[in-house]
């Protein structure tokens, strides 16, 4: 069975990796915090606390970005966008912004959204 399933994904140009990574949990919200090993980052100038999310299923690194102003209600958001494996150094408070605006795809959601996360293509602004 396995050997015609490969067969299918050979002649869709699909293969073995491609297949995994649309087939993780990763890749569809809803996101659940246990499903990663998250390192914190730290804040970046506009308040928002920035976070290195790795999947424990598969090993994809994922930048979150989260806003939430305690004193206003609704104003939870976050975005979460794939950092590439050659670009995981380069993420720090101050690049982190930057980095999920120029970003083709990923997810947001959050209270301000009325979301549990929704698919984001570019252009994303974090607002």
């Amino acid at each position: 069975m396995m050997r015609i399933v490969r067969r299918l994904l050979n002649l869709s140009g699909l293969n073995d990796k491609a297949m995994k990574r649309r087939s993780c949990s990763c890749e569809e919200p809803p996101f659940r915090f246990e499903d990663y090993k998250t390192v914190e980052v730290g804040e970046d100038s506009h308040g928002a606390e920035i976070s290195v999310l790795t999947c424990n299923l598969c090993g994809h690194m994922w930048l979150k970005y989260l806003i939430d102003w305690p004193h206003q209600s609704r104003s939870g958001r976050w975005w979460r966008v794939h950092i590439p494996p050659d670009e995981k150094h380069s993420i720090s408070t101050t690049t982190a912004r930057e980095f999920i605006e120029r970003s083709l795809e990923g997810f947001a959601g959050g209270s301000f959204f009325n979301s549990h996360g929704h698919r984001i293509t570019t252009p994303i602004t974090v607002a």
